[in-house]
C-alpha cells in the first residue's frame, strides 16, 4: 500500500506528531464496531453508490455512520486505514483544511468477518444549507455547488445572494485548495462533479463529500454523464490527469456560471484581468492533447491567486474549442400594447337546415308530377 506523502516542498519535521483531534471535538478510536457507536438515527441516504445507508449517530448530533455494501473488496480496510491517517502527514493548516472542507472519515467500522463494513464521517456543518424558494414553497437543504454552474438571476431566483465574480472565485479557490490536498497526499478522487460538493452563499466556501473513495495514485473511473475525460478510455482506471480534467471542468463551469459549450468559449476569451493565468491553465487542463501536460491542481490554485503559469516546456497542443450549442428557437411576441386581432369564428354548417331544403325541393317536384296527370 503506497504511503501518504506530505505536501509537496514541506518541511517534514515541521508535521506535527501523533493524532491530530478533530475539530468536532469527538475523540474516537480509529477502528469501532456498530456496537461502540451506540443507536443509529433513521437512514437520511440509502443505496447510494458504494453505501447502503448513512444513518446519523444518535448519541453523536453531527457524526454519521456511512455502512458499505457487503461485497467491498478485502483490501478496503486497509485503504480506511490509510485515509484516516493521511492527514496526520500534513502540517497543520493543510490537516484543518482537510477536516473542514471535506468529510475525511474518523474511524473504520467492522463487524464480524466484515473489516470495512463502513466509516464513521462529519455531517456537512450547517452553514451549507439554505433556504430554497420555489414559487410559494421553500426547502431548506444543502445546496450543491451545481448552483455555481448557473447565472446570478437564476441564483437569486430561488432566494440564494447571488455570488457575483468575487464569491464564485473564493469558492473556486477553495475548491482548488482541496483539489490540490489530495494530489499532494497521492490520492486519487475520481468524483468531481456537481453533486459531490456543497457551496455555502454566505461564506463563499466549499465542503466536499464522498471523499472515503479515494485511493492512491489509480482507482475505477467513476462514470458521470457529461464529466467524461476524453483522454482517459473507457474501462481504464482514473488517476490523477483524470481528477485535473474533471477539476478543471468543473471550475470552468462555476467561474462562468455557464454549464455547456459556451464555458470552454467564456474562458478562452480570458475575461479576468486580475487572474491573468487561469484561462491558459484551464484550457490546457480542459484542451490538451498529451494528459500528462495538464497542469496540477497547485498549478490552478496559483493562478486563481493572481500568480503566473509558470510552463516546464512550450504549450502543449490543443485540440479545437467544442462547437456551441445552437441558440433557442424563440416565437416573436406581439408589441406591448399592440391589439392581436382575433379571428372572427367561422360559422359550422347547419345539417338540420340542409334536410329542410331537400323535403320542400321533393314536396315541389310531387306538386309538378300531380299537375301533369
Amino acid at each position: 500500500m503506497t504511503e501518504p506523502r506530505p505536501l509537496d516542498g514541506a518541511d517534514e519535521s515541521a508535521v506535527d506528531d501523533g493524532p491530530a483531534a478533530d475539530p468536532r471535538g469527538w475523540a474516537l478510536p480509529r477502528t469501532v464496531s456498530v456496537d461502540d457507536l451506540g443507536p443509529l438515527d433513521e437512514p437520511i441516504s440509502e443505496h447510494n453508490g458504494q453505501a447502503i445507508a448513512v444513518r446519523p449517530l444518535k448519541n453523536h448530533p453531527g457524526w454519521l455512520a456511512k455502512l458499505y455494501r457487503p461485497d467491498q473488496h478485502p483490501e478496503d480496510a486497509d485503504r480506511l486505514d490509510l485515509l484516516i491517517s493521511a492527514p496526520d502527514t500534513l502540517p497543520a493548516a493543510d490537516r484543518a483544511l482537510l477536516y473542514s472542507g471535506t468529510c475525511w472519515p474518523a474511524a473504520r467500522i467492522h463487524e464480524t468477518g466484515n473489516p470495512a463494513a463502513g466509516c464513521v464521517i462529519p455531517m456537512a456543518p450547517e452553514q451549507y444549507r439554505a433556504e430554497l424558494r420555489r414559487g410559494a414553497f421553500g426547502e431548506r437543504r444543502f445546496v450543491e455547488i451545481d448552483w455555481l454552474a448557473k447565472s446570478d438571476e437564476s441564483i437569486r431566483d430561488v432566494g440564494l445572494p447571488p455570488p457575483g465574480f468575487a464569491g464564485r472565485l473564493a469558492a473556486c479557490r477553495r475548491l482548488t485548495e482541496l483539489a490540490t490536498a489530495l494530489e499532494r497526499l497521492g490520492l486519487v478522487y475520481s468524483d468531481w462533479s456537481f453533486s459531490n460538493a456543497f457551496w455555502s452563499p454566505d461564506q463563499g466556501s466549499v465542503y466536499l463529500i464522498d471523499v472515503d473513495g479515494c485511493q492512491p495514485e489509480k482507482m475505477s473511473d467513476l462514470h458521470q454523464p457529461n464529466w467524461a475525460d476524453p483522454l482517459t478510455p473507457p474501462g481504464t482506471d482514473a488517476d490523477a490527469y483524470t481528477d485535473r480534467y474533471r477539476l478543471g471542468l468543473l471550475v470552468a463551469k462555476c467561474l462562468t456560471g455557464r454549464r455547456d459549450a459556451h464555458a470552454f468559449h467564456t474562458v478562452a476569451a480570458s475575461p479576468w484581468p486580475n487572474q491573468p493565468a487561469v484561462s491558459e491553465v484551464l484550457l490546457d487542463m480542459l484542451l490538451t492533447t498529451d494528459r500528462e501536460r495538464r497542469p496540477s491542481a497547485a498549478q490552478l490554485g496559483q493562478a486563481l491567486d493572481s500568480g503566473p503559469y509558470l510552463r516546464t516546456a512550450p504549450r502543449p497542443p490543443r485540440t479545437k474549442l467544442p462547437p456551441l450549442p445552437p441558440p433557442p428557437v424563440t416565437i416573436p411576441q406581439p408589441r406591448t400594447g399592440t391589439a392581436v386581432p382575433t379571428p372572427l369564428p367561422q360559422p359550422r354548417p347547419d345539417l338540420r337546415a340542409g334536410w329542410v331544403l331537400v323535403l320542400a325541393l321533393a314536396v315541389i317536384v310531387l306538386f309538378v308530377m300531380a299537375a301533369n296527370h
